[in-house]
């Protein structure tokens, strides 16, 4: 009777996960959130190693996750809202919207994203803001100093970009452009983590570019790449080398009114970049490019694919007459950061929608609804 009882008490201290293998281990942490993840490096050491390790953090979930956005409506109080949207488009959202960790305020938006940090304006009336970069995954946040740049007018749309990547620095940079006559770059502010500190820099780009305040950018290699008109343009992180050149198209095009360049982005450790031609909106098609040589400055064509092919899955208007007012709403969002995917919205009702350039099929992930702004913001988590 004692030997029994004595299996009784140790089967009660057994731990079944003690028994599994770092493998089965890693696998069933593939499929929880970022956030749980990061949540069971306290379980012990063994899963904090297991987490940490480079070999198994590549199978963790570490890629797109989603994408934050906002929607507006007069009719509801308060009018602006933020929401998060799956990468599925099912499902609860992988990052609470609200990002409730950081301090309290009036609101808070997200303005960018880069390497699994979230750029973010927190308002403390309608129109004064402190700029805020944080990891959704950790809780973690830090509140950045006043940078001292108002543009012209005051308002709020600043075109301000976020740069981080984690395979190289711990360090994060924070460009602000310095706009001059409502639209023309005149320099640049860039707050460095590692200085706690803002660096000006004047712009030695063509003196008429522009940049818009919702201008999407690629941070690689310590360089924060962008489109402004028909160049793609450049600058380091420290603001000492500024870059631009025309984009291929550009060289050997003769007129160009049916033409314009439309999203940049990171994908497979390559940069890419996307342009619409055709006459607007109709007989439109877009062009994929990829940079392959930074050496020697060499873009590659990749793909196109018309708008039609683009919005054919999303009912069946395409089979018994398209509407063709939805192409006025053709938006890029991003490109998987792991694989031929671009994501993109379409239509007056804010259809978000995927095209696989493999496979040359689309399919819809969800219906957004009019209310929703096109300010996408892809997050991927980092731990």
């Amino acid at each position: 009777m004692a030997k029994k009882s004595k299996n009784k008490r140790s089967s009660k201290r057994r731990n079944p996960a003690a028994e599994l293998t770092d493998d089965l281990l890693v696998e069933i942490l593939s499929r929880l959130p970022a956030k749980s993840v990061c949540r069971c490096r306290c379980v012990s050491r063994r899963w904090d190693g297991l987490i940490a390790d480079p070999h198994h953090r590549k199978k963790l979930p570490q890629t797109l996750a989603g994408f934050f956005c906002r929607s507006e409506n007069e009719g509801r109080f308060p009018e602006e809202a933020q929401l998060f949207v799956n990468v599925t488009g099912r499902g609860r959202p992988r990052v609470h919207p609200s990002l409730s960790f950081l301090p309290r305020l009036q609101r808070v938006r997200v303005v960018d994203s880069c390497g699994g940090l979230l750029l973010c304006r927190c308002y403390v009336s309608a129109h004064a803001f402190r700029y805020v970069v944080c990891n959704p995954s950790t809780d973690q946040w830090v509140a950045l100093p006043e940078s001292g740049y108002c543009p012209e007018g005051g308002g709020d749309e600043f075109c301000t970009r976020l740069g981080f990547d984690p395979a190289v620095s711990s360090h994060f940079h924070v460009f602000e452009f310095v706009i001059y006559d409502g639209e023309y770059v005149d320099g640049v502010k860039i707050f460095s983590s590692a200085t706690r500190g803002w660096n000006y820099s004047e712009s030695k780009w063509f003196p008429e570019y522009t940049i818009s305040y919702d201008q999407r950018s690629v941070f690689f290699n310590g360089i924060l790449y962008m489109i402004t008109g028909p160049s793609i343009v450049a600058v380091d992180a420290e603001g000492a080398t500024w870059w631009d050149k025309p984009v291929l198209e550009m060289e050997d095009e003769p007129d160009m009114i049916g033409w314009w360049p439309c999203f940049i982005g990171k994908s497979q450790g390559k940069v890419f970049y996307f342009s619409e031609r055709g006459i607007y909106p109709f007989n439109r098609s877009l062009s994929i490019w990829v940079l392959e040589d930074y050496s020697k400055d060499e873009w590659t064509w990749k793909h196109n694919v018309t708008t039609e092919e683009l919005s054919e899955k999303i009912n069946c208007k395409c089979k018994t007459g398209f509407d063709f007012d939805d192409l006025y709403y053709f938006h890029v969002v991003t490109v998987h950061p792991d694989c031929n995917l671009i994501y993109y919205s379409f239509g007056r009702d804010r259809t978000l929608m995927a095209y696989d350039m493999d496979s040359e099929e689309s399919h819809v992930i969800q219906k957004l609804g009019s209310d929703f702004k096109l300010e996408f913001v892809p997050y991927v988590p980092f731990y």
